[in-house]
């Protein structure tokens, strides 16, 4: 160890005497402090971390592949504002540590009861509490705790250190946002699009980008007209969201709680240009686009409804006039998109904004996501569990993640070296699919709704496969957006339907 790391060692032993049984621990593991100081931020100086590194038997055995955080608190009551402190501590710390899972001390009794209570499956912490008399207990602890969780079940959109795959799609993403391109990102339900444009969001923080994210699904549909909400709370959200960058907000703030468009159009171009100076951007994520074109409500190219086509002019309008916005669709309809009259007016999008798709996980990509966050837990995947974990859910984003959460579920949690081989994977399937068959009816009641011609041909192919053989020739388009949406394939020249259809 360098004279500095023994400095800092000593002196948060002084302040916690307990460490030095911690490090004892540490040690006979065959694992080492590598890092320790007191605590810098305010009002948290009497707290202090260290940073472990562990042996090479228990990093594989427990899937840790960096450093490992431990946060001391002297409060015999903890609080969650100290729990936020480590929290930030592992944000802070230039040391390339383990992004979710650390330890926490303190003399507080019920510091177990609250770490469960306060952690995340991002943000796991240890309560480190060993016996100093059991070498393993501190191996019994990291069982309990990495063993017991299950990484694969996700309900919610995800980012950051749960976000997996899509790396390509990221990337061209990143590069629509500077070069001002318009793009309409469209998928099943629960393919994973919120997912995708949380961690744009995240990974742009970094590069002057203010993004804003709003899920049109909380406001009116069509026929009845969301746009005042929409606009309004398309103001407080830049005021918030530029605010928290420390940013100009001047001209946005004087405006009426409910602007007009025109008025917002005016403030937000103002801003823009006092942003540019500094190589700052604003990206305006609108989530769920769908629920602004119903077609089974309204007629989404000539009824009547045209500010919503107007507000999708204006934000064209800014995109053209500045050099520092552009705006990002998803959800499941790419109408809004592809045809040439929106609402009466001619469709500011047609023709202009980019169509991609987000399709179900190809296989290295969903066997790199298994092995990753299988191996966060400490589970090794067999190739022929990862060959069933795709053949079974035909690589949809949530259908895969939700099987191999059944299938770690009834993994044992006593082994050292925990294995998921191709029959657990077949042995949880029955059960597996009765269970999601809700979740599957939903996503293609979901597609149905807003689709009127593809849940025709949808029902002829599950039904009759030789009619939608022989209709497909003249319905090109509903063929094209069945396959784009990853519900039927082809196979030698003629459509099959995915597993997901097989699912039901």
């Amino acid at each position: 160890m360098t004279p500095d790391v023994l400095s800092g060692i000593e002196r948060v032993a002084r302040r916690f005497p307990v460490f030095r049984e911690h490090l004892a621990a540490f040690r006979a593991l065959g694992s080492q402090v590598v890092h320790a100081r007191v605590c810098t931020q305010k009002g948290f100086e009497m707290c202090a971390i260290a940073v472990v590194r562990f042996s090479g038997a228990i990093e594989s055995g427990f899937g840790i592949t960096r450093e490992l955080l431990v946060f001391y608190s002297p409060h015999q009551d903890l609080q969650s504002r100290t729990f936020d402190a480590a929290i930030r501590e592992m944000g802070d710390t230039k040391r390339s540590i383990t992004p979710d899972t650390f330890f926490m001390w303190s003399p507080d009794q019920r510091l177990r009861t609250k770490l469960n209570d306060w952690s995340r499956a991002a943000r796991l912490a240890i309560p480190l509490q060993i016996d100093e008399e059991d070498e393993l207990s501190l191996i019994t602890l990291l069982r309990e705790y990495i063993y017991a969780r299950d990484l694969f079940y996700l309900t919610t959109p995800v980012s950051g250190g749960s976000f997996f795959g899509r790396r390509t799609l990221l990337q061209s993403l990143r590069e629509d946002v500077f070069n001002q391109r318009v793009t309409g990102l469209f998928g099943l339900r629960k393919s994973g699009k919120t997912s995708i444009l949380m961690q744009l969001k995240e990974e742009l923080a970094g590069d002057k980008v203010v993004t804003v994210l709003i899920d049109l699904e909380a406001f009116p549909s069509p026929p009845e007209d969301p746009t005042d909400d929409i606009v309004a709370d398309l103001r407080r959200r830049l005021v918030a969201e530029l605010k928290s960058h420390g940013l100009r907000v001047q001209e946005l703030s004087q405006l009426p709680v409910r602007p007009t468009l025109m008025e917002l159009r005016s403030a937000l171009q103002t801003i823009l240009k006092h942003l540019e100076k500094d190589g700052h951007r604003i990206l305006l994520l609108l989530d769920e686009i769908e629920y602004l074109t119903p077609s089974d409500r309204i007629d989404i190219a000539e009824g009547d409804m045209p500010r919503v086509a107007q507000v999708l002019s204006v934000l064209r309008s800014i995109v053209q006039e500045t050099s520092n916005f552009t705006f990002v669709l998803s959800g499941l309809t790419s109408a809004i998109v592809e045809g040439g009259r929106l609402y009466g007016r001619p469709n500011p999008l047609f023709s202009w904004a980019r169509t991609v798709y987000v399709k179900p996980l190809a296989r290295e990509e969903a066997d790199d996501l298994a092995s990753t966050v299988g191996g966060k837990m400490g589970i090794r995947i067999d190739p022929g569990a990862l060959e069933a974990l795709h053949e079974a859910s035909g690589g949809h984003a949530f259908l895969y993640r939700s099987l191999a959460s059944s299938v770690v579920t009834q993994l044992p949690t006593d082994d050292f070296e925990r294995q998921m081989s191709r029959s657990a994977v077949l042995s949880q399937l029955a059960e597996w699919k009765s269970r999601v068959q809700g979740n599957i009816d939903e996503m293609v009641q979901h597609v149905k709704r807003y689709y009127a011609t593809e849940a025709v041909m949808l029902e002829l192919l599950i039904e009759s496969p030789e009619d939608f053989a022989f209709l497909a020739p003249s319905e090109p388009t509903a063929v094209r957006r069945l396959a784009d949406l990853g519900l039927i394939h082809e196979v030698d020249g003629h459509y099959e339907a995915s597993v997901l259809l097989e699912l039901i």
